[in-house]
């Protein structure tokens, strides 16, 4: 009897840093965050939130942006960021996995970027995806974000630029604030997506003016069903949409 073919995974990750916490899937309350009602009614939100993937920093880290230059805090004392590695620790069992020639070039912990106050920080893990598919990373999703950072979001090609190291960009927005990183808070979320959706996007979307005729193709009876009428709004129950689509979700496992 042939033994079954086992499926490639769509995202695989490494753990080059033993201590980085673990990554966490999705949570449908934003872990926590999301407005009750919410929760309770807009499952759309729920499904956005719980897709993909939190990563958190590596360890607890303390930032500081003058409006010039970034500096972490580091055994009580600032220090610029420029390129900053992780502890001598790392640097050794780095040596000891890696083939010699990559001896000395792990990816750094913290670089400051070439816009003021513009900062990546490595989350101490690698990836790759399936043949097909990207990786999104961006801010996590519905989450009560911190107001003293603005992340910048980015496709990466991990089906062919792998494995890459798990990181994000983002800007301290604040000057002259300590900028506290808990280990313990989401910092990002990586969502793989399917290349042709953001390949392809343009030729696979169609816009029709106006909705009247049969050549607008538009389904009347669809949106009655869709749609709260005005006069229906007092006593047709909340959430129907939610209530649908967890129903069909129990039935499609």
């Amino acid at each position: 009897m042939d033994e079954p073919v086992k499926q490639q995974p769509i995202v695989q990750l490494w753990k080059a840093y033993k201590d980085a916490p673990d990554i966490h899937k999705g949570d449908k309350s934003a872990a926590g965050t999301m407005p009750a009602g919410a929760f309770q009614y807009c499952e759309s939100m729920r499904v956005a939130s719980s897709y993909g993937w939190y990563v958190y920093p590596p360890k607890d880290v303390s930032l500081y942006y003058d409006g010039r230059e970034v500096y972490f805090h580091d055994d009580g004392q600032w220090f610029p960021i420029k390129s900053t590695p992780f502890e001598a620790g790392f640097q050794e069992s780095w040596n000891k996995a890696a083939p010699s020639q990559l001896h000395g070039h792990n990816p750094p912990f913290l670089t400051e970027l070439f816009v003021p106050g513009a900062v990546q920080i490595w989350s101490g893990y690698f990836m790759r995806t399936a043949p097909g598919w990207s990786m999104l990373v961006r801010s996590p999703v519905n989450y009560d974000v911190r107001s003293s950072i603005s992340q910048y979001e980015g496709i990466i090609e991990t089906s062919t630029f792998n494995p890459c190291p798990i990181f994000v960009n983002f800007r301290i927005v604040k000057t002259d604030t300590e900028v506290f990183l808990s280990r313990d808070k989401p910092l990002f979320q990586i969502q793989p997506i399917p290349r042709q959706a953001y390949l392809e996007g343009d030729r696979d979307m169609v816009c029709i003016d106006g909705l009247e005729g049969p050549e607008a193709g538009f389904d009347w009876d669809g949106i009655e069903a869709v749609m709260r009428k005005t006069a229906d709004r007092d006593t047709r129950r909340p959430g129907r949409y939610a209530s649908t689509q967890r129903k069909a979700a129990k039935e499609s496992v």
